[in-house]
């Protein structure tokens, strides 16, 4: 293998072993900020209000069942189903939880009409979001349970004409507090809004707690894709002032419990494509604490601070809930930060702007293919230079080949001798055997980065090319794509210098053999998309190398 060919692996191997340290430095980060959580939620256990603490620790543990999954066999006819464009949804009466949801606009399959199952009951997927309001006298105490909710109707379908569609549940305490739990559901919007009128009818002042969790089984493997390469994240997620977007794996409440508390906040779990997000008052504090129920069942949840409300006075508390696909532009009016639920990982500065540029190319073409093309293209103009000066390096490498190959057969085992003449070599041609590999090596990031941003959008999901793409997010079902862009690569490496060392030559002859492999199973967008680059870049190096040619001639 020639120096440059070493240079560029060894510059890769650089940058690879540098993502490899950053993952482990987050990961052991991470590790230590959990163990100092725990730390501080006893040290400082007098800064949150006693009424939090009994709260969060006694009351919400004590009334919302333990590692057993009730709700699978609730009784229908306490079951409210809600019918929006953009939901399917079933409300328990008793607590007044959501406990099924699917999106109509998402189907399932292409094959199947039917939504996709976000939030569900089922023993293989139970997932469901619990809300209420803690007070020792109702509607949700540790030693009455949940209330029962009263309601007019078993059947709420939002009208065409409606834009708001309004689903109250109502319940009145011990000492005569009247409760309306209040769903708020918007035309095509997965934010729902949930109000609690709190109408204090009795002689005494109302201290009330409210919370949220969203609970659910772990799914069988957080990982998808041939070697691990399609890993996406599966799990909880955070809002705290320390840190905007906060990962907390099932495998990290398995061993320890996060456990915050902060002003304003969120909590979500996440899965490929779609979130669901628990959102209290900004203007109170949030305890947020993650639970492990025994199992493969988990949960993320908030109790807010203790408000007091006094005789004769109505009070509204609000939280929100999003359930629904990772659409950066709702999650963003949902709450600062949501939309990082979108994991584009730790270059998510660098994707934001191209999922930017990849859905302004849809908005003026139309299809979410073409705006890959497009995009791709424009990314390559905007290195064009870069790339022309790497071409042009290896150009004039591949020009220098039957010079290298007279020294290295001048010196035979002189090592020494043969490297001296090869550096004079470079030096009175003026080539700079390193300038081939560090236009490249500046470029990797944005295309790593376009990468992510490629399996992340959920506007790809089921999304068409044409032809036999009928879903971008998915393999090509023949494979075309894939050996297109082994074909590619293989005429690439015919337009590079050739290796001097035939067992090397063979090797680098193997790997496009090995990535059509290792693409068939990639999703086609992200193929298509290493397909342009690859014939961009044989078209810009096979001009530059002709230009080379014609000038050596």
């Amino acid at each position: 293998m020639d120096k440059q060919s070493i240079r560029l692996i060894f510059w890769f191997a650089i940058f690879a072993v540098g993502v490899l340290l950053y993952n482990a430095w987050q990961n052991e980060a991470r590790v230590k900020q959990e163990q100092q959580q725990v730390a501080v939620a006893e040290t400082k256990k007098n800064d949150i209000p006693e009424a939090m603490i009994t709260t969060a620790s006694k009351s919400s543990n004590d009334l919302m069942a333990t590692g057993e999954i009730e709700a699978a066999n609730v009784d229908p006819a306490r079951v409210i189903t809600v019918t929006t464009d953009v939901f399917n949804l079933k409300i328990d009466t008793k607590g007044g939880d959501i406990i099924f949801l699917d999106l109509p606009k998402y189907p399932a399959t292409l094959d199947n009409d039917q939504g996709f199952v976000l939030l569900a009951e089922a023993k293989d997927r139970f997932y469901v979001v619990q809300t209420g309001l803690l007070n020792e006298l109702g509607p949700d105490s540790a030693s009455l349970g949940r209330a029962n909710y009263t309601f007019a109707s078993s059947s709420f379908v939002m009208g065409e004409d409606e834009s708001i569609m309004n689903v109250d549940m109502h319940h009145t305490t011990r000492n005569g507090v009247n409760i309306t739990k209040r769903y708020i559901f918007a035309r095509g919007s997965y934010d729902i809004r949930l109000h609690y009128i709190i109408d204090n009818k009795s002689s005494a002042n109302y201290e009330v707690s409210p919370f949220g969790r969203i609970k659910r089984t772990a799914p069988v493997s957080e990982s998808s894709g041939m070697f691990g390469s399609m890993r996406t994240y599966t799990g909880a997620a955070v809002n705290t002032p320390d840190k905007r977007y906060q990962k907390i794996s099932f495998a990290d409440m398995q061993k320890n419990n996060f456990s915050e508390q902060v002003m304003g906040g969120w909590a979500a779990m996440v899965e490929h494509y779609f979130a669901t997000a628990i959102v209290p008052a900004v203007d109170a504090k949030n305890y947020f604490q993650s639970e492990n129920f025994g199992g493969d069942l988990f949960g993320i949840r908030f109790v807010s601070e203790a408000k007091i409300i006094p005789p004769g006075v109505l009070e509204i508390i609000e939280t929100k809930v999003y359930a629904g696909p990772e659409v950066a532009a709702q999650l963003k009016q949902v709450a600062p930060g949501l939309e990082l639920t979108i994991d584009y990982g730790f270059l998510w500065f660098i994707c934001q702007p191209i999922f930017w540029l990849l859905r302004t190319m849809h908005e003026l073409l139309g299809n979410w293919g073409v705006a890959i093309i497009a995009t791709t293209v424009i990314i390559k103009g905007l290195f064009y230079k870069l790339s022309a000066t790497s071409y042009k390096s290896m150009g004039n490498m591949r020009k220098l080949q039957p010079k290298i190959e007279a020294l290295k057969q001048r010196y035979g085992d002189d090592k020494q001798g043969f490297s001296k003449a090869m550096m004079e070599l470079y030096r009175k041609e003026k080539v700079n055997p390193l300038g081939g590999c560090l236009p490249i090596i500046v470029q990797i990031p944005v295309f790593i980065a376009l990468y992510y941003v490629l399996l992340e959008s959920v506007e790809l999901r089921q999304a068409p090319f044409m032809l036999w793409i009928h879903d971008l997010s998915a393999k090509d079902p023949y494979y075309v794509l894939p050996i297109i862009m082994g074909i590619s690569m293989f005429i690439q490496q015919r337009l590079n210098p050739t290796p001097p060392d035939p067992m090397q030559a063979k090797v680098m002859m193997v790997m496009p053999i090995f990535f059509t492999f290792l693409f068939l199973q990639f999703p086609s967008g992200l193929v298509l998309y290493w397909v342009v680059n690859n014939i961009l870049s044989i078209l810009q190096q096979w001009v530059i190398t002709r230009r080379i040619e014609r000038a050596a001639a």
